[in-house]
């Protein structure tokens, strides 16, 4: 009689597994790789979920007590979003550097461009810290489609220890070093860009804004392979730049390791105005900052282009009267001499 109601017991049990629902699957949907790096370990449409169409991307951001509609769609016109959509392919991806996972960010035109088989790349380095500045789906409309509109591959990465995406990264903020090794997720972009079909690897370009310059010049001086670099905003001194924002104290200290003992060696390994001579030597570099920057004072850029001068650095500064940190009012105008000078150089 025992053994029968075992045998029982375990028909009963499978039965219960089978008729069981299956699990509705969560998260985005995986798409195929788009470059053949073995470092690249997922990646899905940007444009998904509250994503999908401007409507719902102006939903989402309706439930905000304080969202105003009119800023939205004065800054984000829908003609633009929706253009994007039909013509640049984005994507969030997670890539491993240093053996841990970071997010990131590419957007490549679907069409060819003037014929061109393979096109030009830009990294985009952005600003902040693993608390804030991620790149976020306005930030790549605002910061990114425009590159990608002029017919670039453009590539970015959220930098360790940052998470914006439903991804598999753990978004540890502890991770963020501001400028220690995090900087290896900028040059490790460069085994996905060349296992790219679409990329021109013999064509990169540069661009930082804000935090993302001091990362960009760090980054510059093992990537003899750029072609040109665009510095938003830029850090270049760290030290000089607590003497006018102390508040970045707060910030140096949570992310920076050793910076309660070590904290003049740390700032200067960060400052490029300390170790100019080691970025390559020919590599042309646009400065644009504003002077009524209140967060990166504008003499940060006025310094380094004076030291670039000496140096004999092929350069050009750019400083917005009445513009802030986001080189606003005239984003315009700062967005045409990138233009230009990434078709002077790629």
């Amino acid at each position: 009689m025992k053994p029968f109601l075992m045998l029982l017991s375990s028909l009963l049990l499978i039965t219960a597994v089978q008729a069981e629902p299956a699990k509705a699957k969560t998260g985005p949907e995986l798409l195929p790789a788009f470059s053949t790096a073995s470092s690249l370990k997922e990646n899905f449409s940007c444009y998904g979920g509250p994503f999908a169409n401007y409507d719902s991307w102006l939903a989402l951001l309706s439930k905000k007590p304080k969202f105003n509609a009119a800023a939205f769609e004065a800054k984000f016109p829908r003609a633009d979003i929706e253009r994007r959509q039909r013509q640049i392919d984005c994507r969030i991806f997670v890539y491993e550097s240093d053996g841990v996972l970071v997010e990131g960010v590419m957007l490549q035109p679907k069409h060819a461009v003037n014929g061109v088989s393979k096109l030009p790349v830009v990294i985009y380095n952005r600003g902040g810290n693993a608390k804030g500045g991620t790149l976020v789906y306005g930030a790549i409309q605002h910061s990114l489609m425009p590159l990608a509109e002029l017919g670039y591959i453009v590539i970015a990465s959220q930098y360790r220890g940052a998470k914006a995406f439903p991804t598999s990264v753990t978004g540890d903020i502890r991770l963020d070093q501001f400028g220690g090794n995090d900087v290896n997720d900028i040059k490790n972009l460069l085994p996905i860009i060349n296992g790219m079909a679409d990329a021109d690897s013999a064509r990169i370009a540069m661009l930082g804004a804000s935090r993302g310059g001091m990362m960009s010049y760090l980054a510059a001086r093992d990537m003899p392979q750029l072609k040109a670099l665009i510095v938003e905003a830029g850090v270049a001194d760290l030290e000089a730049s607590l003497a006018v924002r102390q508040a970045m104290e707060n910030i140096y200290s949570r992310f920076i390791p050793s910076y309660a003992t070590e904290k003049a060696t740390q700032l200067q390994a960060r400052s490029v105005l300390h170790w100019l001579d080691e970025l390559p030597p020919q590599l042309p570099i646009l400065l644009l900052h504003g002077d009524k920057d209140w967060r990166v004072d504008v003499s940060q850029s006025q310094n380094l282009a004076k030291a670039l001068a000496e140096k004999g650095q092929p350069h050009k500064l750019v400083v917005y009267p009445g513009a802030d940190h986001g080189l606003n009012p005239n984003r315009a105008e700062a967005d045409a001499e990138t233009a230009a000078w990434l078709k002077q150089y790629l």
